[in-house]
């Protein structure tokens, strides 16, 4: 792992009213009009989700459609389209699975990203949240907001101050500072009781909260204000949790203008090779099996891959076999637009007493 072993960066991705983003992709005439998706007003039906139009008349998900066009009498109505909105949720997880093979999906429109395995930094994990931003909405057409943090918890306090279309950074060290201001609501955790009866005993604002001792706060919650007060402090040590079994890992780069020579093409595999090699280090993982993606200019796909005989996650092996693919499937001179590499094939590293990665029989590990 290249940055420290005590410091992590953690970003939520959070699409922005996504299921009203998806229907405006698929109709672009619905743009900029306010939208209500879910059952029938005349039905008992209920809204499932607003665009950020509808929302400005007082329309939330979970409110009864018939209120909701009371509220909004010129709302479009629609019925959800769920298997539409979990292929574009797919896409999305496809893109935050490039970018770091550690995701933990939390909804159909929200996931964490663990961007340590594959960051020396802050400001190369935010570039890559960054990046991850930028794709989903180039790539797919869909606002999100990201925030970014030394933990979840604060991760996902930045992103909701962020909405929509926001990304926030919050520093290592500066997560209590961050979250002083805000109110008690904004903790996750949180609900309306426990915020009714923490504003009743004079706590109005997390900062508050992270400055009273933990017997008030137990007095005011019981055995949860303990805890309370170390995440108003800005404390969360849970893990991204993923239970998605990685079949691949790739890395992809959209270039701001076309590309045609050889060694820019080229240098830009050796990093996207460096970053693959260093996600299935973190992973433990190695693989037989290189694809080379390249998308020209006039948006042609192309994808090849080759296996090799012996699994590798070694940087220089897997550059070596994507330039080879470069150099059979690409006509020099020709305009690229987006270049990528993955690995897959995958399987753990050796257990004791097999051959270390890339070792021929008889040969000898240094």
């Amino acid at each position: 792992m290249s940055a420290v072993d005590d410091q992590r960066y953690i970003a939520l991705v959070d699409l922005d009213a996504f299921y009203a983003s998806v229907e405006v992709i698929e109709e672009p005439s619905l743009a900029g009009k306010p939208l209500l998706i879910g059952g029938s007003p005349t039905s008992r039906g209920v809204v499932a989700a607003a665009s950020y139009e509808a929302r400005k008349y007082g329309c939330h998900s979970a409110m009864p459609m018939s209120r909701a066009v009371r509220l909004c009498p010129e709302a479009i109505v629609l019925r959800p389209r769920f298997h539409l909105y979990r292929e574009y949720s797919g896409r999305v997880m496809d893109i935050l699975q490039q970018e770091s093979g550690v995701i933990q999906q939390m909804s159909i429109d929200e996931a964490y990203v663990d961007l340590t395995p594959v960051s020396k930094d802050m400001q190369e994990a935010a570039g890559r949240a960054h990046r991850m931003q930028g794709r989903v909405r180039v790539d797919l057409g869909l606002p999100c907001s990201v925030g970014i943090a030394s933990n979840k918890m604060v991760a996902k306090v930045a992103c909701e101050t962020g909405k929509p279309g926001g990304f926030v950074v919050v520093e290592s060290g500066t997560e209590s500072v961050f979250l002083a201001d805000l109110g008690v609501r904004s903790l996750p955790g949180i609900g309306p009781r426990s915020t009714e009866r923490l504003r009743a005993h004079g706590f109005h604002t997390l900062g508050q909260v992270a400055a009273a001792s933990p017997e008030a706060l137990v007095t005011v919650l019981g055995p949860w204000g303990a805890a309370l007060k170390r995440r108003a402090q800005g404390e969360d040590s849970s893990p991204v949790e993923t239970d998605r079994e990685t079949k691949s890992v790739s890395a992809e780069e959209t270039f701001a203008e076309d590309v045609n020579v050889r060694e820019s093409l080229a240098e830009e595999l050796r990093r996207m090779a460096e970053r693959v090699a260093r996600s299935l280090e973190q992973h433990g993982l190695v693989g037989r099996t290189v694809t080379l993606k390249l998308r020209l200019s006039d948006f042609t796909t192309l994808t090849r891959s080759s296996s090799r005989d012996n699994a590798t996650a070694h940087a220089d092996a897997i550059l070596a076999d994507a330039l080879h693919l470069l150099d059979a499937n690409w006509e020099p001179r020709t305009n690229v637009r987006l270049i990528g590499v993955g690995v897959s094939n995958l399987r753990p590293v050796q257990a004791p007493g097999q051959l270390a990665l890339d070792m021929d029989p008889g040969e000898e590990e240094n």
